[in-house]
């Protein structure tokens, strides 16, 4: 049976032409959580003809109450895997691409470039402005979305004078771990999953040619109390489209930022202090032999590591303890990341 799309082409602004448009439209989304789920169901359905999934994780237990394409039974697959099963029971004719990889300075601008517009659906600020920074560079459009509790904002891209990109806003991207993900604030899953839908509306806006873009806005929407505002965000005075002033080339990884390892004690026979940052109660719960120090207040004091040792950071899985190192290793400090955190140790 083929997808019946006779709703949608009854709009004027889209029709047969439209819908032509979109199968052969090749969408990027970035992260296939919250946020991305959503977004696939929603495009898929519409007939975006191609559509690339990027993301390395497996399903874990607590993904689900915000990604209703993913069931019980899947826990443990790649994401990727079960994205591609959803889309295909959604619409069997979306070709979907799959990437299972995590974003990084070597393959985000080729990637990017290869797709008509790339949806940040990511959980992390550094994946948000190596997507940002590759689509300026691919001169693709992007749209991003930030969900904190229970409230997120929406921002879109394009390579045009009245978009501003995320560095225009915030020329430095905050060290993940500042403000919580969904793992560390909590989330309620329609929240995201609002978002999620806006971005996929907003992709299909864009290239449908449709109105109401957000040219040089924020949308910020609250649902504690239903209320929302849209913030002017013009592209700073010395950008000149589609070129931003603060954006060159992809800054690439430090090659030995991330260390396999069997154990924490092993780390001490490299001449490495391991320093846990995870939460207190994280820490409470499951208490390290390691030196505890909480991410928000090692990386609001960094002199609590004395300079002229070696240290190895730890957490849950590997992701906050990645980005303190990078933030720490730009004001000096000689730190590495444990690969994969506690969780790769069993522990």
């Amino acid at each position: 049976m083929q997808p019946d799309y006779s709703r949608q082409m009854l709009l004027k602004e889209i029709g047969a032409r439209g819908q032509e448009f979109l199968a052969r439209s090749r969408v990027l989304i970035v992260g296939a959580g919250g946020l991305g789920s959503p977004a696939l169901q929603y495009l898929a359905g519409a007939g975006v003809g191609y559509l690339g999934v990027v993301d390395a994780d497996t399903l874990d237990a607590s993904n689900l109450h915000r990604q209703p394409i993913f069931a019980l039974a899947d826990i443990g697959d790649p994401k990727v895997e079960l994205a591609r099963a959803a889309v295909q029971r959604i619409n069997p004719t979306v070709h979907v691409e799959l990437h299972p990889v995590r974003l990084d300075a070597d393959n985000a601008l080729a990637l990017i470039r290869s797709y008509d517009i790339v949806v940040d659906c990511s959980d992390n600020f550094r994946t948000k402005y190596l997507i940002n920074d590759a689509a300026v560079l691919a001169q693709r459009p992007a749209i991003f979305a930030s969900v904190y509790q229970y409230e997120g904002q929406l921002q879109v891209y394009k390579p045009e004078p009245r978009h501003a990109c995320l560095r225009c806003i915030w020329p430095d991207a905050l060290a993940d771990g500042v403000v919580g993900n969904c793992a560390e604030a909590g989330v309620l899953g329609p929240v995201p999953g609002t978002f999620g839908t806006l971005q996929a509306l907003m992709t299909l806006k864009i290239l449908l040619g449709l109105p109401g873009q957000l040219e040089g806005e924020l949308l910020l929407l609250d649902f504690t109390n239903f209320s929302s505002m849209k913030l002017k965000a013009p592209r700073r005075a010395e950008c000149r489209a589609p070129d931003c002033a603060h954006i060159r080339e992809i800054a690439a990884e430090d090659a030995d930022i991330e260390i396999t390892l069997p154990s924490l004690t092993a780390a001490a026979q490299l001449g490495l202090e391991v320093i846990d940052i995870r939460t207190n109660e994280e820490f409470s719960a499951h208490p390290t032999a390691a030196r505890h120090i909480a991410m928000p207040i090692l990386l609001a004091d960094p002199g609590l590591l004395p300079l002229g040792k070696e240290f190895m950071l730890v957490c849950a899985s590997g992701k906050r303890s990645l980005a303190a190192a990078r933030y720490l290793r730009k004001r000096g400090f000689a730190v590495r990341s444990l690969a994969g955190g506690l969780q790769a140790l069993g522990a």
